[in-house]
């Protein structure tokens, strides 16, 4: 189990909410059974998670990934880096599959990202440094108000 200290300058509000796969690199059964299948896939899918979240990390504070815009931009440049590298459909599969166990507004959210950030992976595919230029243009959409965050258990644009 890992504790929840701040960093130096940081202070911990109450209640701590945590996205399940934030800090425990959590797969849900269906990805899981997904990954039986496409392993060699599976492995970059995984990797790109964990590359995304590093970037968001190391842009936004901890206290927008999850529900804010540190993760609006997470699901957005991770599946952005999948639909690069794999086929849409897997793309899709692995990001679908990730968020089986979500619900509600959280999933609506992450879902809408995904989307997004597979758009523009495909817009990028091909093109020198695609990755690169998906995590530019995925920050340049949280800006642009074009991902989506939670604010009061609603749906909003990233720019609010």
């Amino acid at each position: 189990m890992r504790a929840l200290e701040p960093t130096a300058g940081q202070a911990l509000a109450y209640p701590v909410l945590l996205d399940p796969s934030y800090l425990t690199n959590y797969m849900t059964k269906s990805e899981a059974a997904y990954c039986a299948w496409n392993p060699i896939d599976c492995t970059y899918a995984w990797d790109s998670s964990k590359k995304a979240l590093a970037q968001a990390r190391s842009w936004y504070v901890d206290s927008t990934l999850y529900k804010g815009i540190g993760d609006a931009f997470r699901h957005c440049y991770w599946n952005g880096r999948m639909e690069i590298r794999l086929s849409t459909d897997d793309a899709y599969q692995f990001a679908t599959r990730h968020e089986s166990d979500s619900r509600g507004v959280d999933k609506e959210m992450d879902m809408r990202n995904n989307s997004i950030g597979r758009g523009i992976g495909r817009s990028k595919t091909g093109q020198s440094s695609a990755t690169t230029k998906v995590r530019d243009a995925c920050r340049s959409a949280q800006r642009q108000g074009k991902l989506w965050i939670i604010r009061n258990g609603s749906l909003v644009r990233s720019s609010s």
